[in-house]
């Protein structure tokens, strides 16, 4: 009796897994289908209703900034009002680009009108008591994200984790060399060639990387995957 009340319970727990699996129409036979049904079951990805997932659309700057912040276990912070550039607080990834700037994971390159200041708060004597970094300009956040602004981000947010666990380095000699090369941008280079000797980014069939195309949904399940894998 006991080893037929497990089996019953183990055909309804199969039955119950097999029922919650996703399965976007929009993704069978997709080149990146079981990487984003794998994400989707874990819960780490949405998509855009209960049945699609729009592969091919485009992936926003902050969407990205969300999903490796989380892949890479980066916690989010408290919006301070006047510190988070362009944003209001009332943004909902505003506590994912706070944390982002206070830990310097933004690039500068990504912030339009890009300024730096430093405010003081001074005593009754006029001497300065404490200082903050302020910076303004504006991320942007709903414009799509380029793939060499996407392996930028997800390169700094891995070796970020990675050197507070381990201070490890990463060999860039064996970096692919695309045939656009010199269309990625200075700033994006070299974070370019540790995300490719990393594995999280691939170039295209045709060996180019085309750096200013936009990301998509696809693209950056395969990258946000790739770096879960790799952290574990």
């Amino acid at each position: 009796m006991k080893k037929m009340i497990t089996a019953a319970l183990a055909s309804v727990m199969l039955i119950t897994s097999s029922a919650m699996a996703v399965d976007f129409e929009d993704t069978r036979g997709h080149w990146a289908e079981t990487t984003i049904r794998t994400l989707a079951d874990r819960g780490v990805i949405n998509g855009i209703t209960d049945t699609t997932y729009a592969p091919d659309g485009n992936v926003t700057r902050a969407q990205h900034l969300k999903m490796i912040m989380e892949a890479t276990g980066v916690q989010t912070t408290p919006y301070r009002e006047g510190e988070c550039l362009e944003l209001r607080g009332s943004e909902w990834f505003a506590p994912y680009l706070q944390k982002a700037l206070d830990i310097g994971l933004i690039p500068h390159a990504m912030i339009a009108g890009f300024h730096e200041s430093v405010e003081y708060t001074v005593d009754e004597n006029g001497t300065a008591t404490s200082s903050k970094t302020v910076y303004s300009g504006a991320f942007n956040g709903d414009l799509p994200i380029s793939r060499e602004e996407m392996a930028v981000l997800t390169q700094y947010f891995y070796q970020y984790t990675r050197t507070v666990k381990t201070n490890s380095a990463v060999d860039i000699e064996n970096a692919i060399e695309f045939l656009d090369g010199a269309n990625i941008s200075d700033w994006a280079e070299l974070s370019v060639k540790l995300a490719t000797v990393n594995g999280f980014i691939d170039g295209m069939d045709d060996n180019t990387f085309r750096p200013a195309d936009s990301a998509t949904r696809a693209q950056a399940a395969t990258i946000i995957l790739r770096v879960m894998n790799k952290n574990n």
